[in-house]
């Protein structure tokens, strides 16, 4: 079945804010094509520079709190930079925003750090990453383009799926020829690409499905070119999808805090799903009136999938859980994903 909402908690602080998703948007995209015969730009970040916004949302609530983050941090590269260390290629505007005036070189890694302050003064670390992409091709050159006929976000004027359709070109030229297209789409739990689900895609069209996005869902397409002047072409392309058609949300919750003191003790977590700043369903609701199933997968330190403690199994059922001092070494990060019965 469906996944039908995700999140995730990281046990390892005293801080029992709410939950705090990072999205990002991009005025001139996330890659940027070069032809090294005619050293041709596209887009051109120094006379049009690119400006990456964070949009922060918190669990159960629509609006953009952007303003409400203080001492931004980006790390491009290994390199940190802030409103006051911003050089001529980067800078990072007190609005948050981080300006790319430079053309690239080569992929540009970016981390974004702040210090995110809720509406109960309560003052927590967020943050997320993003990948500005360096094509380069050769001969005319390659790149892939995608368009959204119908748009790129599900909302009450939506009925059914939605598309997004690539086309490559080279040299501002259509290419239609010995060209394949292979579509992933970012998973924001493992924080890795994966394959679409089955029978999405279609050659040069990707169809995506309402139960394919949870809140925002950013897909990539890979075009190759085996008939052009150079043996191979690729290029890259990203696009992301919004739901905001009221989706379900879980937040998560620790009672009892998400710190495990000197190894000993214990904590619980407990999830909360709303919809439409409603809490339709928590870990009060009597079994045998919810309308969803509860997964919890655990993941170590490095970020891998780990057993929880004495059993086989890296994945637990039910609402509420407990965490055991067992369970983690120096932090543990959960992932709460919830289905439909």
């Amino acid at each position: 079945m469906a996944t039908t909402a995700r999140n995730q908690i990281t046990i390892v602080d005293l801080n029992d804010a709410k939950s705090v998703q990072v999205y990002f948007t991009s005025s001139q995209g996330f890659a940027q094509n070069y032809n090294p015969d005619t050293h041709v730009y596209a887009p051109v970040y120094t006379t049009s520079n690119n400006v990456i916004t964070p949009h922060v949302y918190e669990t159960g609530d629509a609006n953009d709190h952007l303003a409400r983050c203080t001492n931004v941090k980006y790390t491009i590269n290994g390199a940190a930079y802030t409103a006051s260390s911003s050089n001529a290629s980067y800078v990072v505007g007190s609005d948050g925003t981080l300006t790319v005036k430079v053309n690239l070189t080569g992929n540009l890694n970016v981390t974004f750090e702040t210090d995110y302050t809720d509406e109960d003064n309560i003052v927590s670390k967020v943050g997320g990453s993003f990948v500005l992409m360096h094509n380069v091709s050769s001969g005319a050159l390659f790149q892939v383009v995608l368009t959204c006929p119908k748009g790129n976000i599900f909302d009450k004027s939506v009925s059914g799926n939605l598309t997004v359709t690539a086309q490559a070109v080279r040299g501002g030229v259509p290419d239609d020829s010995n060209v394949t297209y292979t579509w992933t789409q970012f998973d924001i739990g493992a924080g890795t690409w994966k394959n679409v689900a089955s029978g999405r895609a279609s050659g040069k069209t990707l169809t995506v499905q309402p139960a394919d996005v949870l809140n925002f869902q950013t897909f990539k397409c890979v075009a190759k070119d085996a008939g052009g002047t150079d043996a191979t072409a690729t290029a890259e392309a990203i696009v992301t999808f919004q739901d905001l058609t009221d989706p379900y949300v879980v937040e998560l919750y620790c009672p009892t805090g998400d710190k495990i003191v000197n190894g000993t003790g214990s904590t619980t977590v407990n999830a909360r799903v709303w919809q439409g700043g409603v809490k339709i369903e928590d870990e009060t609701t009597a079994a045998a009136s919810r309308k969803f199933n509860y997964s919890w997968t655990k993941f170590d330190k490095a970020g891998a999938a780990q057993n929880w403690n004495g059993t086989t199994s890296n994945v637990k059922t039910g609402n509420p859980i407990t965490v055991l001092a067992a369970e983690v070494n120096v932090k543990t990060t959960i992932v709460c994903e919830i289905t439909k019965k």
